[in-house]
C-alpha cells in the first residue's frame, strides 16, 4: 500500500511539473505563412564568383607638410583654417617684420658706407700707380704697401656687409610663411599674436590628390602581390568602393601578426580625409555560391524554408541564408545544392 501511495504521489508531482494542471495557451497560426505546393518550378543553379581577401587599413597622403617658422617673431596674421582648400604659392602666416626691417636699413647703411671707402681705397691707389709710372722713387715701398692693404681691406669689408644686407634679408623674407604645396589645411596650432617660434608647427595641410590607403596584408596574399597591381577598396564611412593601384609593398614583416605593409593609391579621393576607415579587397581565387529568389523563401519564426520538388512529392526544406545577391536574390549556404528544384508560389 505505501509502494502504490508513493508512486500515486510522484505521478501527480511529474504530472504539475508537466504542467498538466494548468491552462494552455491556444496556438495562434495566423503569423505563419504556408509553403507553397504549386507553382513556378526553379532549378538550383551554382554561381563561382571570385573569392575577396579583406585587409583592414588606414586612409594617409603621401605628400603631408608640416608649415614652421626659421625665424621667431610675433604672429601678425594667419590666413587659413582647418579645412581650407590652399594653392601652391598662397600666403598662409604672416610674422611681425618691424625689426627685421630695421636691420634691414642698417645693413643697407653699412654697406653703402663701405662701398665708399673701397672706393676711396681704389682711387688711393690708383694715384700711386699714376705717380710710379711717372717717377719710380717718388713713392716709397711702405706708401705702396699701405695702400695694397688699405683697398683689400675696403674690399673685404664691403663683402662682409653685403653678406650681411643678404642674411637680414633672407630673414625678412621669412616672415612671409607660403603654401609649398597645393592641398588642404589639416590642423591650425597658432593664433594672431602668439609667438612664432624657430621649428615649431604653427599649420599642418596634406595633399588630397595623393591619398592612400595603407593596409596590413598576411605574408600568403601579400607574396601573390605586385606593384602596380590594380585593385579595389571599400571605405565604409562613405559606403563606396574606388579603384586604387598597388603603390608600395613594404619589403619586411611584422614578426607579431606576419603581415607585410602594402600602400596602394585611390582614383579619386574626394569625399576622403586622412585616418579614414578602409579594406582593401584583394581576389585570392574562385568560391562557387547558390543564389535563389527571395520570394522562395518562407519564414516559420526564426527559421527559413524552401519548398523543394521531389518524387514523392513537394517537400519542406530548412534552409541557412546568406547575404542578399543581386537581381533581389539571396544566398543559400546550406541545405540546397546545385539541380534541386524549389517551387515558388505564384503572384
Amino acid at each position: 500500500m505505501g509502494i502504490f501511495l508513493a508512486l500515486a504521489l510522484l505521478g501527480i508531482v511529474m504530472a504539475y511539473q508537466a504542467g498538466f494542471f494548468e491552462k494552455k495557451i491556444p496556438v495562434d497560426f495566423k503569423g505563419v505563412v504556408p509553403s507553397a505546393t504549386s507553382g513556378r518550378e526553379v532549378t538550383v543553379k551554382k554561381s563561382v564568383e571570385p573569392l575577396i581577401e579583406q585587409a583592414a587599413g588606414t586612409l594617409r597622403a603621401k605628400i603631408e607638410t608640416v608649415i614652421s617658422p626659421v625665424i621667431t617673431a610675433t604672429i601678425s596674421s594667419i590666413n587659413v583654417w582647418s579645412g581650407d582648400q590652399v594653392a601652391e604659392g598662397d600666403v598662409l602666416v604672416k610674422l611681425d617684420a618691424r625689426e627685421l626691417k630695421t636691420r634691414v636699413a642698417q645693413a643697407r647703411q653699412a654697406v653703402a658706407a663701405a662701398r665708399a671707402k673701397r672706393t676711396q681705397a681704389e682711387k688711393a691707389r690708383q694715384r700711386i700707380t699714376r705717380i710710379l709710372r711717372a717717377d719710380a722713387g717718388a713713392v716709397s715701398k711702405s706708401e705702396r704697401d699701405r695702400a695694397d692693404a688699405s683697398l683689400q681691406s675696403a674690399r673685404a669689408d664691403f663683402l662682409r656687409f653685403k653678406r650681411q644686407e643678404d642674411e637680414t634679408r633672407t630673414a625678412m623674407s621669412y616672415s612671409t610663411l607660403t603654401a609649398p604645396i597645393a592641398g588642404r589645411i589639416v590642423e591650425r596650432y597658432a593664433d594672431p599674436g602668439d609667438t612664432a617660434r624657430q621649428g615649431e608647427p604653427l599649420l599642418r595641410m596634406y595633399d588630397p590628390a595623393t591619398l592612400r590607403l595603407e593596409a596590413a596584408v598576411r605574408e600568403t596574399v601579400a607574396a601573390t602581390l605586385k606593384k602596380g597591381q590594380h585593385l579595389m577598396v571599400e571605405i565604409d564611412a562613405v559606403n563606396k568602393k574606388y579603384k586604387a593601384v598597388v603603390d608600395e609593398i613594404v619589403p619586411s614583416a611584422d614578426p607579431g601578426s606576419r603581415s607585410f605593409l602594402v600602400k596602394v593609391s585611390l582614383s579619386d579621393g574626394s569625399r576622403l580625409y586622412p585616418g579614414m576607415f578602409g579594406r582593401l579587397l584583394i581576389p585570392i581565387g574562385d568560391i562557387e555560391k547558390i543564389y535563389i529568389p527571395q520570394t522562395a523563401v518562407t519564414h516559420v519564426g526564426q527559421l527559413d524554408f524552401v519548398m523543394t520538388k521531389t518524387d514523392q512529392g513537394p517537400a519542406r526544406r530548412y534552409v541557412r541564408l546568406g547575404e542578399k545577391g543581386p537581381d533581389n536574390r539571396i544566398q543559400v549556404v546550406s541545405g540546397l545544392s546545385p539541380g534541386d528544384i524549389i517551387i515558388i508560389a505564384e503572384e
